[in-house]
């Protein structure tokens, strides 16, 4: 809530549970007096501020507020004098009147500043509700499906956020010699990573219009980035190029390795280069390398919200069980390997982070 808004409500509540202090003098017939009736009405409204307080931001305090409230209640009469004789006759009517009129007035009081706060933080409620909707719309569009095929290559891509807007990225871009896909993670979670990685894939697209190198790419990445971001804020990246050459080039900054599924052996090796991720550091330089594949040979690239779910004996699950995954079904449907991989994983634990994976095969 605004600072206005939590003044407003703890105002509401003193105000609700004042009359608790007025009603104990109707019990006794107007035996208190006018200061004694006082104190008690701005104890039970204050201890009540005094509990949503403590039990919304400083529960480790609760023990010793019950204990002072215990002992405020037990000292009143040292603290503002003893009751005196009941009321009778008409000093009694006229006491009971004004106790049961100010406890009314009192309520309705509270009861028109909550109604107030619920108003104004239903409205802020709303609109950034509303605001998030657009944004995860904004996030599908950014990052949709991928199921395509280019040339002799079968691309199959997915991203799943773990809230309204994710940080994850992926995207194939296509050239007049090939195409560059990629997976990207920007750190952190909600609006202001899935900010980030709409900036990521803006520069990434811009700069693969005019030139296609996997490390001109994180270059330009790294240094579009450094300035766009929080201190705290980075990107890990992980992507493959083919330009129309008997290899594919690869660079990973960061992330999780690539998997390469060797059709001929069932083998799966890890393509990895030991580089910072971007936007940690202005002046780094970032490099690719090359790796040969045959027919039907498979790069997986994944985010860790894949590995790094735990079942309730706190296990992970691991980069070992998605390899053993993909060795099953590598030489079927790609939309299969994909279904079981977010099945097995979903089955494991609870997703915790953005979970996206790129299978890119070789057909031919």
């Amino acid at each position: 809530m605004s600072p206005r808004s939590q003044a407003l409500f703890l105002a509401g509540v003193f105000f609700t549970f004042l009359p608790a202090g007025l009603l104990p003098d109707i019990a006794r017939l107007g035996a208190n007096s006018p200061t004694r009736l006082a104190a008690n009405a701005c104890i039970a409204g204050g201890i009540a501020v005094a509990y949503v307080v403590v039990v919304r931001s400083y529960l480790r305090f609760l023990p010793l507020l019950i204990a002072a409230h215990v002992i405020l209640t037990t000292q009143l009469d040292r603290i503002v004098g003893p009751s005196g004789p009941p009321l009778t006759g008409d000093a009694l009517q006229t006491r009971l009147l004004a106790d049961v009129n100010g406890a009314t007035v009192f309520i309705i009081v509270g009861f028109v500043l909550l109604s107030n706060v619920i108003r104004t933080e239903g409205t802020r409620y709303g609109r950034v509700i509303a605001e998030i909707g657009l944004a995860r719309d904004i996030h599908r569009l950014l990052v949709p499906r991928i199921a395509r095929r280019i040339g002799g290559f079968e691309l199959h891509g997915v991203s799943l956020p773990s809230g309204e807007v994710g940080g994850d990225l992926v995207d194939v871009v296509e050239s007049p010699r090939g195409w560059t896909s990629f997976v990207a993670d920007v750190s952190g979670h909600g609006v202001a990573s899935g900010l980030l990685m709409g900036m990521l894939k803006s520069a990434a697209r811009t700069h693969l219009r005019t030139a296609d190198r996997l490390d001109g790419l994180l270059n330009t990445l790294n240094a579009v980035l450094f300035d766009l971001k929080s201190p705290a804020m980075f990107a890990t990246f992980a992507g493959v190029q083919w330009d129309g050459g008997p290899a594919l080039h690869y660079t990973v900054a960061g992330h999780l390795p690539i998997l390469h599924y060797c059709s001929s052996t069932s083998e799966i090796s890890e393509l990895s280069i030991p580089q910072l991720p971007l936007a940690m550091f202005n002046d780094r330089s970032f490099t690719s390398d090359t790796v040969n594949c045959a027919a039907g040979d498979l790069l997986v690239i994944l985010t860790d919200g894949l590995t790094e779910v735990f079942d309730n004996r706190d296990q992970e699950f691991g980069l070992d069980r998605l390899k053993t995954l993909i060795r099953e079904n590598a030489q079927g449907p790609l939309a299969t390997l994909e279904e079981r991989v977010f099945a097995a994983v979903h089955s494991h634990g609870h997703q915790i982070d953005d979970q996206t994976l790129l299978l890119i095969r070789l057909l031919e």
